[in-house]
This record gives structure tokens, C-alpha cells and sequence, in this order.
């Protein structure tokens, strides 16, 4: 079973996110290098008989990342529903929810407009968006994302980015944390099992439960004014 992120294998998210896995599960996972190979990968892997797990990035507002969600739809029905899909939110939601409020260390400044990014909630009002130029940044929430770890980081993360690649040794008063501590810490935010050994049953159910969130999102970015998506359909799991 292969996990295919949409992500770029050495971004120092995805390097904190995989450090503490034990080495059978990294074997397991892929990095497509941008959604826009997802639906390509997916497939090739699918030729090699192997179950795939697609974790896409779905981020409400954004009509081009719902089209990818049908082209994934369509290729799991193609193979026999061996293709999965998860639709989380960013590798940047999960890092401030991990550590947004945690008073032990000093990823972030403060827990300004933490809130907001923590209940998926519309974000063009926030205080981290002064100028045209972090209005014209942040033209998702995954960019909004991004803008809080810019704007409202700690200097571990921005400009320096060690807290991704290495223990805690600065000279502050926060909490030490060893690399593999901040990598369980950061994975547990998604309240995801990343191993569960091809059980479709299972696999599925976490399909269910993710989606269900993510209409949720989009329904209420819809009602904000923002760009107007439709639900996403489910994918119908039939086994055997």
C-alpha cells in the first residue's frame, strides 16, 4: 500500500512529518511533487497493482482542487476502488493546530487569529492580512495558512526553520523538544492511522469522516461569499 502526498519530499514539513515513522511505513510513502501529478502517479501505481491512498490537500474555495477530487473519483471506480481518497486540509493547518497553543514553547508569537485557522473559518478580516500584498498572498486558506506561519512564527520556524530539522537548543525559556517528539507531536494533529495494512474497510471509513469536514468547510465559506463549490460526492466503496 502506497500513501501519495501532493507535497515535495524534502519541504521541511514533510521531513518533520515522516522523521519519527518507523522505516516500513516511510517506505510506504510517496510525494507527487504538486496535485497537478497526482491523478498521473496514482494511476502508474495502480498499474503495479498496488491500493493508493491519495492524500489531497482540499482547501475550501478552490474549484481546480475539486476537479482533481472527480478525476481521483473516476480512476478509483476505474481500479476497483484500490485508489482511497483522503481529503485533509494543508500540512500547514496541522502544524498550528499542533502547535498554535501549546504556552511550553515558542513556535509561534502569539495564538493571534488561531481560532479562525483551527475551525476552518473564513479569513479575509484577520489582522495578519495588512497590505495588498498579504491580501494578494493569501488568496487560499492553505496561502492563509502559510501567511500565519510567515507573519506569526517564532524565529524557529520563520525565517530560520530549525524546530523542522532539529532538536531544541536555542536559549529561550520554552520547552526543549527532541526532533522525534515534534514529529509525533505534528503527525498527531491529523488524528489519522498511517498504517492499517490495506484494511478497505477501515481505509474507507477514514474517506467518509474526512469529507464530511470538508463539505462542511465548503459550505460555510460558500455562505462567506467565497468562490461558490460544490459538495464533493462521495466515493461509494463496494466490497468484493
Amino acid at each position: 500500500m502506497i500513501y501519495l502526498f501532493e507535497d515535495k519530499l524534502e519541504d521541511d514539513i514533510s521531513r518533520l512529518f515522516r522523521y519519527s515513522l518507523p522505516d516500513r511505513v516511510k517506505a510506504s510513502i510517496e510525494y507527487s511533487d504538486g496535485n497537478g501529478n497526482l491523478v498521473k502517479r496514482a494511476e502508474e501505481l495502480l498499474n503495479q497493482h498496488e491500493t493508493v491512498v491519495v492524500i489531497l490537500d482540499t482547501v475550501p474555495a478552490n474549484k481546480s482542487i475539486r476537479d482533481i477530487y472527480i478525476a481521483l473519483r473516476r480512476l478509483s471506480r476505474q481500479y476497483d476502488h484500490h485508489l482511497i481518497v483522503w481529503n485533509i486540509l494543508c500540512a500547514e493547518y496541522y502544524f498550528i493546530t499542533a502547535f498554535g497553543r501549546d504556552k511550553n514553547i515558542e513556535v509561534f508569537k502569539s495564538d493571534q487569529d488561531y481560532e479562525m485557522i483551527s475551525g476552518i473559518r473564513p479569513y479575509k478580516e484577520s489582522s495578519l492580512i495588512e497590505t495588498e500584498e498579504d491580501k494578494a498572498f493569501s488568496k487560499t486558506f492553505e496561502k492563509f495558512c502559510k501567511l500565519y506561519l510567515r507573519k506569526n512564527g517564532g524565529h524557529c520556524i520563520y525565517p530560520e526553520d530549525t524546530f523542522f530539522t532539529d532538536d531544541c537548543i536555542c536559549a529561550t525559556d520554552c520547552k526543549k523538544m527532541k526532533l522525534k517528539d515534534k514529529s509525533e507531536s505534528y503527525r498527531s494533529a491529523y488524528k489519522l492511522f498511517w498504517n492499517l495494512e490495506n484494511d478497505m474497510e477501515k481505509l474507507w471509513a477514514v474517506h467518509k469522516e474526512l469529507l464530511e469536514i470538508t463539505n462542511d468547510a465548503i459550505e460555510r465559506y460558500n455562505a462567506a461569499g467565497y468562490q461558490n463549490i460544490k459538495a464533493y460526492p462521495i466515493i461509494e466503496f463496494v466490497n468484493g
